[in-house]
Parts: structure tokens; C-alpha cells; sequence
């Protein structure tokens, strides 16, 4: 098995959220919390082409990805900026770079080609269900009774689990567990396998008493396949740095950057 850099990526800005989809798209949430702003794109997954970047809407900060449905991104509003709660959906299509529709009420999920929202008229709740492509009302309230929530498939995705330095050691060869010996590593080592590769990282505590995280992609002969440093001199640990859809690896560097391998 090998890696094959793809593509890098850095825009400068907070990365929030990157969401690869099933139709082979990549979608980036970036916020920037000293001008308030919030910015969107979209890359093809695999090459890096530009979809659409920077997407913005008249509210340029509380506003947020619900989720993604079928290359129809669902916007939601905040009910108000200090508070969490969501309210509203702008439902943008990845294909024509448009807003198909916009409902003010109450997202719950999406099923069967509609989204289902709940309303409140004259202080009743009831839900209604939305075509996810026109945003119009089923005529047949009914069909509300044969919805039901879709279930999210997460099998595509591997994410790091938390290991020992004595695991880490045990599943190394001799001669990376003399290289690895030089390293003093701060708390538990991130680790994930896929395709007869193993997949590290962790935060080397520096000569300055702060941290570099550092990753490596090792295969089963033990050979290097990758070996990179995602943030350097660094004060606090970071939360996972790397996680894998499908066969390909993504890797965070700093705040602002990614990388997408192929993993083969």
C-alpha cells in the first residue's frame, strides 16, 4: 500500500468543519472570529478543483451547516446570536451555485426526498414535509406518517482512538522503536489502521517546553510512508489531527490548513 499526496489547502483562515460528501464533494466551513464572518466552499475531493469558495449570505456570521443532502447544502440560521438553538434552513445546491428555497421554521430531518419541519401557527405545533429540491409543501399532509429520520452511515469514516506509548511501541518494528525512543511525547498517541497501514500522532514536547504535533503513516515492513509536523510550537494539545473517509487520508496543519492523500 502507498500514500499520494492529492492536494493542500490553506486559506488563511480558522478551518471549522470539512465535510467530504458521498458524491465526491468537500465542503469547508471557515471562520474568521475577529471580523465576525463566516465563509463556505466546496472542493472536488480527489483533484482539489475549486467548486465554489467564499460563499457568504446576508447574515455573514450566525449562520451555520445543518447538513448536507444530496449535493444540497441546508443552511441554518441561530434563533438569536447568543443562543445555540437553530431556526430556519437556506437550502443552496452544490450543482448550479443557487438558493433553491428558504423556510423560516423548525428543521428536524430529512427523509425520502423532503425535509420535515416543525411549525408553530397559533400556538399549535405540527410538522410539515418540503420537497428538498422546490422547498413546496406535499399537498398530502399525510404522507408525514410514512417519514421517518434517516440514519446516519458513519462506516465510511475511520477516526483516531487513543492508545498507550507501550502499544504504540509494541506494534513497531526495532529500528523505528530506536527512532521513536528519541521522541518524549506528551499523554496518549492517536491511532488508526486501514489497508495493512498504521496511522500515528501525537505532540512532542519541545525543546521550549511547548508542543509539535507530529504524525507518521507507517506500513506493515515498517517503512516511513509519511512522515509530517501539523503544528509547531504549540501551548495546549490539539483534538484529533487526522481522520479517513473511503480511501482517503485528511490531515490538519495548524488552524487553517489541510491535506488529502490517497491512500492505495
Amino acid at each position: 500500500m502507498q500514500l499520494k499526496e492529492l492536494y493542500k489547502y490553506n486559506n488563511g483562515r480558522q478551518l471549522f468543519r470539512l465535510l467530504p460528501t458521498d458524491t465526491g464533494k468537500l465542503v469547508i466551513e471557515e471562520r474568521d472570529r475577529t471580523i465576525k464572518e463566516v465563509f463556505f466552499s466546496c472542493l472536488d475531493v480527489c483533484t482539489g478543483r475549486i467548486i465554489f469558495s467564499d460563499l457568504q449570505f446576508d447574515e455573514k456570521y450566525w449562520i451555520g451547516i445543518q447538513k448536507i443532502y444530496k449535493d444540497v447544502i441546508l443552511f441554518h440560521r441561530f434563533e438569536r446570536p447568543d443562543l445555540p438553538g437553530h431556526k430556519g434552513i437556506i437550502a443552496y445546491d452544490i450543482k448550479s451555485q443557487t438558493i433553491l428555497w428558504e423556510n423560516k421554521n423548525s428543521f428536524l430531518y430529512t427523509s425520502d426526498d423532503r425535509v420535515v419541519f416543525m411549525t408553530f401557527e397559533n400556538g399549535i405545533k405540527s410538522l410539515i414535509a418540503v420537497d428538498y429540491l422546490s422547498g413546496e409543501p406535499e399537498p398530502d399532509g399525510r404522507i408525514i406518517l410514512t417519514l421517518e429520520p434517516e440514519k446516519e452511515d458513519r462506516s465510511s469514516y475511520i477516526h483516531s482512538k487513543k492508545i498507550s506509548r507501550n502499544n504504540f511501541e509494541e506494534m513497531l518494528k526495532p529500528e523505528l522503536k530506536k527512532k521513536f525512543s528519541q521522541f518524549v511525547i506528551k499523554d496518549e498517541i492517536h491511532f488508526a489502521n486501514k489497508s495493512g497501514l498504521k496511522f500515528f500522532s501525537f505532540h512532542q514536547i519541545s525543546e521550549i517546553g511547548k508542543y509539535d504535533n507530529r504524525f507518521f503513516a507507517i506500513d506493515d515492513e515498517g517503512t516511513i510512508l509519511l512522515e509530517e509536523t501539523l503544528n509547531k510550537g504549540i501551548e495546549k494539545l490539539e483534538p484529533e489531527s487526522f481522520f479517513i473517509k473511503d480511501d482517503l487520508l485528511f490531515l490538519l496543519f495548524g488552524s487553517s490548513g489541510f491535506g488529502v492523500y490517497q491512500i492505495n
